[in-house]
C-alpha cells in the first residue's frame, strides 16, 4: 500500500508501537494499523476530542495509548478497536510506559508517575507535587525502570516501580525521552539537540555528538544499534560514540517523532504531515 492510502498531509503522528503481528501509529484521533504480513494498512478514526501522544506495546500483546486529554486507550484485537478509560484529573499525562503484568504507568505534571493494575480501571498516583514535568518511563524489565523530566531529573527503581531514587543529569538539561538497553547503559535525548549517555546507570553522564544539532523526539534499540528521530525527518545512528545522519531516499517530514522495532532489523519512523516510512538498518 502507499502512504497515501492510509495517512494524509494534516495527520501529526506522535508515537508508533509493533507486537507481533502489527505496528501502529497514533497521533491526534487517528491510528494507522501497519501489518507485518504487508497487507492493506488501515485508519482507525477515535470519536470525540482525543489527542493521542504515546503509545506502547504490553507484554501480552495488546496496545496501550496515552491520550492529552486525561485518558487512556486500550486495544486487544491488534489496533482494529480502541476503549477509553480517564486518568487522574490532576495530571497532564505526557509520557507512557506498560510494564510487568500488563501494567499501565504513565508520567506528567507535578513531578507525577502515576499506574494502573488494571488497564485503567483505578490509578495509583506517586507525586510530591513539585512543579515540574516528567516526560518519559521506561521500564528496562520487570524489576528495573527509568523516569527523566525537567531539570535534569532522573529516577530509577530496581523494585517494578515501587521505590524510586532521584538524582540529575544536569540542571540545564531538560529530557525529552530515554532508552536504557540495560539497567547500566542508556540514553536521553534533548530538545537542545543533546543527547546524554550513561554507562553506570544514571550515576554519571557524558554528551555524545550530534553533529545536526536538531531536537531528538524518539530512540530506537535496532538488534543493538541505537537509533535517534527528531526534528527535519532526521534518522540518526549511534556509533563510535557519535551520531550519524541515516539518509532515506525520497522521504521528508517536518519531524520524526515515533519510532519502534518491527523485526529483520527494520523500523518504523511517524511524524508530521501524515510521514511514515520503513527503515531497513543497515549494519
Amino acid at each position: 500500500a502507499t502512504p497515501d492510502t492510509v495517512t494524509t498531509r494534516v495527520d501529526q503522528f506522535q508515537g508508533v508501537a509493533s507486537n507481533q503481528k502489527v505496528a501502529v501509529i497514533v497521533g491526534k484521533n487517528v491510528v494507522a494499523v501497519m501489518p507485518h504480513d504487508g497487507s492493506k494498512p488501515t485508519r482507525v478514526d477515535l470519536k470525540g476530542i482525543v489527542s493521542l501522544i504515546d503509545v506502547a506495546t504490553c507484554s501480552d500483546g495488546s496496545f496501550v495509548a496515552l491520550d492529552f486529554y486525561k485518558k487512556v486507550w486500550t486495544s486487544t484485537d491488534n489496533g482494529q478497536s480502541w476503549a477509553s478509560k480517564p486518568t487522574p484529573e490532576s495530571i497532564r499525562p505526557l509520557g507512557l510506559a506498560c510494564g510487568p503484568g500488563n501494567s499501565y504507568w504513565f508520567v506528567g505534571s507535578n513531578s507525577s508517575i502515576v499506574h494502573s493494575t488494571n488497564r485503567g480501571g483505578s490509578w495509583s498516583v506517586n507525586s510530591n507535587n513539585e512543579d515540574s514535568m516528567f516526560n518519559t518511563i521506561q521500564f528496562i524489565d520487570a524489576q528495573n525502570a527509568v523516569v527523566a523530566g525537567e531539570y535534569g531529573i532522573f529516577k530509577k527503581s530496581s523494585d517494578g516501580g515501587k521505590t524510586w531514587t532521584t538524582s540529575s543529569i544536569g540542571p540545564e538539561f531538560y529530557p525529552y525521552t530515554a532508552l536504557f538497553t540495560s539497567p547500566q547503559v542508556g540514553f536521553v535525548t534533548s530538545l537542545t539537540g543533546i543527547i546524554m549517555h550513561t554507562k553506570d546507570g544514571g550515576a554519571s553522564w557524558t554528551s555524545t555528538k550530534n553533529a545536526t544539532g536538531l531536537s531528538q523526539f524518539g530512540l530506537v534499540n535496532v538488534e543493538g544499534r541505537i537509533y535517534s528521530v527528531g526534528l527535519g525527518g532526521t534518522v540518526l545512528s549511534f556509533n563510535g560514540g557519535q551520531w550519524n545522519l541515516v539518509k532515506l531516499e525520497n522521504f521528508g517530514a517536518p519531524y520524526l517523532k515515533g519510532v519502534a522495532a518491527i523485526g529483520k532489523g527494520s523500523f518504523l519512523v511517524a511524524g508530521g504531515n501524515g510521514a511514515w516510512k520503513l527503515v531497513t538498518a543497515k549494519n
